[in-house]
């Protein structure tokens, strides 16, 4: 009986386990790229790739700037400092396919800064380019 228990305990135990590392897996690389630059100003956009065999439906993404300000976007919703979110038109990304969105910035003085891309499809290994 006791041996019969063990196993039940084990398979339990496996079973969360998997459950757990499968919904902390992210859905998607999340990349920052400066696409042109001058003086004060710079235009970038963010590259949401869908990397798991499953559609996805609405994403949020987030930012931030110790200096640069957004100054306009297109191809998305932006609020606070700075989430991004999906219009209606391009919440869908499907299996390997991706959504960008992009944005005019003003470096405030400073230099044109590299953030890390945050959310919760983004797979933690962002890339800036």
């Amino acid at each position: 009986m006791l041996n019969k228990n063990v196993k039940r305990f084990r398979l339990s135990y496996l079973l969360g386990l998997y459950l757990f590392v499968c919904n902390g897996l992210a859905l998607a690389e999340c990349e920052y790229v400066v696409t042109n630059s001058w003086g004060a100003g710079f235009t970038a956009a963010i590259r949401i790739t869908n990397s798991s065999s499953s559609s996805i439906n609405g994403w949020q993404v987030s930012w931030g700037y110790s200096q640069n300000a957004v100054t306009n976007v297109w191809n998305a919703n932006l609020s606070g400092s700075y989430t991004a979110t999906n219009l209606g038109w391009n919440a869908g990304i499907a299996p390997g396919q991706s959504v960008e969105f992009g944005f005019q910035g003003e470096t405030n003085g400073g230099v044109i800064e590299q953030p890390t891309v945050t959310g919760t499809l983004c797979d933690g290994t962002v890339s800036s380019s």
